[in-house]
């Protein structure tokens, strides 16, 4: 899938791509999107694909052949990545790969997060508390905690924390774009990183408004995406 057409600033195109189809999504795809969820997050892995489906006709009581006739828009639209048989990311939120950025909820595994963004989004998602753990791109033997709240982040450290959101590339798909945004420590490696990278296109936040980010993107992601999550009684 290529990049949207420039009708929201650069870096946030994906957040409007996902929440238009997160809303488009129908039950058949939101009840296998909170199954594979719900297995990744209570598990911390995944079965193979055929045994997703198989879990999720059982449990949903919904017929495979609807269930297998969502993956090819699923696939599109980057809310389910799917490779040999077995999903590597839902959402475009959780990854079934190491990312080094991690969502660790009460009672539950821990759970790769694709990007950032994600970050900002999955707690409300989720409707969970919880904290995510990741690193500085441009120094990444500082280490970055974020506590959030089902309404969101509320806390970082250290207090500094930026982040930087890509535009969206032409020929990129979607979980390709949030994987590519970073956090940084603080305003000053935000500036080196930009510099390193060539001052790529997208959205610098700089500390302070990172509260304002993890408040306005954050929640408009993750209310758009909490219907694709809350279809089990694990989420209650």
């Amino acid at each position: 899938m290529s990049a949207e057409p420039a009708a929201v600033p650069p870096g946030l195109e994906v957040l409007g791509h996902l929440c238009r189809v997160a809303a488009a999504a129908s039950p058949a795809a939101r009840g296998l999107l909170s199954t594979a969820t719900s297995g990744l997050l209570g598990r911390g892995w995944l079965p193979s694909l055929d045994s997703l489906l198989e879990t999720t006709s059982h449990t949903l009581d919904i017929a495979p052949d609807l269930l297998r006739a969502e993956l090819p828009c699923l696939r599109a639209s980057g809310l389910l990545e799917i490779s040999e048989n077995r999903v590597m990311s839902i959402g475009c939120l959780f990854s079934t790969r190491k990312t080094g950025l991690t969502l660790t909820l009460d009672h539950k595994h821990a759970v790769d997060l694709l990007g950032p963004l994600a970050a900002l989004a999955a707690p409300i998602a989720l409707a969970h508390a919880g904290a995510i753990r990741g690193h500085c791109a441009q120094a990444p033997d500082v280490q970055l905690r974020l506590m959030a709240d089902e309404e969101g982040i509320h806390s970082r450290e250290p207090d500094g924390v930026a982040l930087f959101l890509p535009a969206w590339q032409p020929g990129q798909k979607p979980t390709e774009v949030m994987a590519a945004g970073v956090f940084l420590a603080d305003d000053a490696a935000l500036a080196d990183w930009q510099a390193q990278h060539g001052e790529p296109a997208g959205m610098p936040v700089l500390s302070m408004f990172f509260a304002l980010a993890a408040g306005d993107l954050g929640g408009q992601l993750g209310r758009a995406l909490a219907p694709l999550f809350s279809h089990l009684p694990d989420f209650d």
